[in-house]
């Protein structure tokens, strides 16, 4: 057991044994070793007098393994051992410690904390999102940005890594995207570190990297009219884009209706609490031209329908399990359909008059404003259509206002769905038609 002033040149020097190992121990630390191993492997040991059953007795301590634990450090480690060791603590408690914290990290990486999020995460009042916003945090984090990550622990990483994943988004022009995305992971390291998986929060103190629109966009009658020519074609997007004019509701809640909730006698469409944004069931009454498309869509999976596959349980779907997705595409093939009208209502114009942006949520935006500047239907039944707690439904009022104003939401949504193809162009489906071709 050779016994020299350990550095870290005289560690270089010292010679791998042919068969089993040897120690050298430290002049420097007393009780501080290096065990050199014939398969090359270095570890720092210790050894100390502990308390063990009553009585104090020598312990080995293993601290690590060189060079991963430099010099200096296994000084320090030993230092803090015999402490320990001196006032009746167990030495290797430290190093155990390290060891559990190690394998925990290991085993919670991004990819298994993501998982145990999404199934865990609660919300305000303490209920899990709606799946439509699960979707969306499991598409945003689980997205090829996060790649490196995956199989990274949460514990190792850094502010810097996250804010380096939020200028890539930014350089791709996606500022709302880059401010969603430090949302979404922001509740995720918050569930983390509440959880014990993370000791710090890395994201706390982040702001928000991108700029957003204000969400004020109210569309013209013209651009409502050519939203219309261009979803003329009955595919899945182009019908939930005009059920969201016709309905004024949200675009998840359209994409993810189901035929047991749609009630033909009503006519009404049932959204029940576990569907809605804020939880709240939620009764719609359904104009003649939306009950004319929810026809025909039934009609359209019925033609196509098999023992094998029958008409699924969704209003809109491609796979028969899953609502209809793939928004951002159909969005863009939409615009192109959009410009091109533009193109040919003004062949003459040079450059082409080009589309102003805009979002599907600025159709429910415009519903509520046409009702409330064109129609002059009142704020609470307008509010009342749109499921939306505010002004005259909010706070104490919301608890003692509990009329359903079935009635009147009828007669606005019927009133709005004459006025948009009054402003379209259009004759709209006559209510005793639909009747009898429903009862047939």
């Amino acid at each position: 057991m050779p016994t020299l002033r350990l550095t870290d040149a005289a560690i270089k020097k010292l010679k791998t044994p042919e068969s089993g190992r040897i120690e050298y121990w430290d002049s420097h630390t007393p009780g501080l070793g290096l065990r050199v191993s014939s398969s090359s492997v270095r570890s720092w040991v210790l050894m100390t007098r502990a308390l063990k059953n009553g009585a104090w007795k020598q312990q080995r301590v293993t601290l690590g393994n060189y060079p991963a634990l430099s010099l200096a450090e296994a000084r320090t480690k030993a230092a803090e051992a015999k402490a320990a060791a001196k006032i009746g603590e167990d030495p290797a408690a430290a190093t155990r410690e390290e060891k559990r914290v190690m394998v925990d990290d290991s085993r919670n990486t991004y990819a298994s904390v993501r998982t145990e999020f999404l199934t865990k995460h609660r919300g305000r009042q303490n209920r899990r999102p709606a799946a439509s916003t699960l979707r969306e945090m499991e598409r945003v984090l689980g997205s090829d940005d996060f790649k490196e990550w995956e199989g990274r622990p949460l514990a190792k990483i850094t502010r810097r890594e996250v804010l380096d994943v939020l200028d890539k988004i930014i350089e791709r022009g996606a500022e709302v995207a880059a401010n969603r995305t430090l949302a979404y992971l922001r509740l995720m390291f918050k569930w983390a570190l509440h959880r014990d998986i993370m000791r710090e929060d890395v994201t706390s103190g982040i702001k928000k990297p991108g700029a957003e629109r204000s969400r004020d966009r109210v569309l013209s009658p013209d651009e409502i009219r050519l939203i219309w020519r261009a979803t003329g074609d009955a595919n899945q997007f182009n019908l939930i884009v005009r059920l969201l004019l016709l309905t004024g509701q949200r675009l998840n809640e359209v994409a993810g209706m189901r035929w047991s909730e749609s009630d033909p006698e009503g006519p009404l469409w049932a959204l029940p609490a576990a569907r809605a944004k804020n939880h709240r069931e939620h009764a719609i009454p359904l104009s003649p031209p939306v009950v004319a498309i929810l026809e025909g869509r039934k009609a359209a999976q019925k033609a196509v329908a098999t023992k094998e596959r029958p008409q699924p349980p969704l209003v809109f779907t491609t796979t028969g399990k899953t609502p209809f997705s793939g928004f951002s595409k159909s969005k863009a093939r939409l615009d192109r359909r959009m410009n091109k009208l533009l193109a040919q209502d003004h062949p003459d114009a040079d450059p082409p008059p080009a589309l102003a942006p805009w979002a599907l949520h600025d159709l429910r935006r415009s519903v509520a404003t046409r009702m409330a500047e064109d129609l002059r239907i009142a704020p609470h039944i307008i509010e009342a259509v749109l499921n939306h707690v505010s002004g005259s439904k909010a706070g104490v009022a919301g608890i003692y206002n509990r009329a359903l104003h079935l009635d009147e939401r009828r007669e606005a949504l019927e009133a709005w769905s004459r006025h948009l193809f009054a402003m379209v162009g259009e004759v709209e489906p006559d209510a005793n038609v639909v009747a009898i071709r429903r009862a047939g």
